[in-house]
């Protein structure tokens, strides 16, 4: 299972999901966004195993149309997939 986490200035991402192609998805749309983050020195970035972090993320950034598509392709995802994909807002 994949948990996306959104919080006010923070999304993270844990877990595999138990499809390889959502797991792909998944790190293939957070990881533009990560590295877009990390290019641009907007936010802070932490990677390993099964786990993204970016926080620090200014409000004007959280609500840019990068990560607006972010959400809603996750969302995505997690709509067709809600065995392997869960998403909590915190915000």
């Amino acid at each position: 299972m994949t948990t996306i986490v959104y919080k006010k200035n923070e999304i993270s991402i844990s877990g595999h999901a138990g499809n390889p192609i959502v797991c792909h998805g998944i790190s293939a749309i957070s990881q533009m966004a990560a590295n877009y983050l990390e290019d641009n020195r907007l936010g802070s970035v932490y990677c390993g195993d099964g786990h993204l972090r970016m926080w620090d993320i200014d409000e004007v950034t959280m609500n840019s149309s990068l990560f607006k598509a972010m959400k809603a392709a996750l969302e995505d995802i997690q709509y067709d997939n809600s065995n392997n994909v869960k998403i909590i807002y915190e915000i």
